[in-house]
């Protein structure tokens, strides 16, 4: 949420967000239904962008961490079923983890230890945690962590801005259309 509103991302949000709303109240023409498809449209693309579209933008950085007591912080979700490592990356910005088996290919995490976690009296004590991590690592295990370095942050920014002044050069440019094409 900090990335678009720092920098020069903003400007080029907002220029888009007008000539998207100016090319669907000349397509819709009906002011109320223009701006609710506006929004959504608008909703959709501030959605998909940081999901699909940035993370691509400009090159990641990638670490593997070892899965081991003392080792990188690492924490544990979905009933064990995946470890999430917390390397020490300053302003970083995670894009995806990755769970390596032994011969370093994409491994879930094997069930054995979810149930060297179980306890049947509530959470497992940081003993019995630090013990099944030793396990996994003792097996090879290790952890993928694909990054987006700090130095990137204006990399990400031009480029981003690119792509929505562009957006809003297209739509421009099929508002001049559509306006020459009704008036003649």
């Amino acid at each position: 949420m900090a990335f678009a509103a720092r920098g020069v991302v903003p400007l080029a949000h907002a220029a888009f967000a007008f000539v998207l709303g100016v090319a669907l109240g000349l397509v819709i023409r009906r002011t109320l239904p223009a701006m609710a498809t506006t929004f959504a449209l608008y909703a959709a693309v501030q959605i998909s962008a940081p999901l699909w579209i940035r993370p691509h933008l400009a090159a990641p950085g990638r670490t593997t961490v070892p899965i081991e007591p003392g080792g990188a912080p690492i924490s544990v979700q979905e009933g064990a079923r995946q470890i999430v490592a917390h390397p020490e990356v300053p302003g970083a910005w995670e894009t995806s983890q990755q769970t390596l088996n032994a011969a370093g290919q994409p491994a879930p995490v094997p069930s054995s230890f979810a149930d060297c976690l179980h306890t049947e009296s509530g959470p497992p004590t940081l003993q019995q945690f630090e013990g099944c991590l030793a396990d996994l690592g003792a097996l090879g295990y290790r952890q993928q962590v694909t990054y987006q370095p700090a130095g990137n942050f204006w990399a990400l920014q031009w480029a981003e801005t690119g792509i929505y002044l562009g957006l809003a050069l297209a739509l421009t440019g099929f508002c001049a259309w559509w306006i020459r094409r009704r008036v003649t």
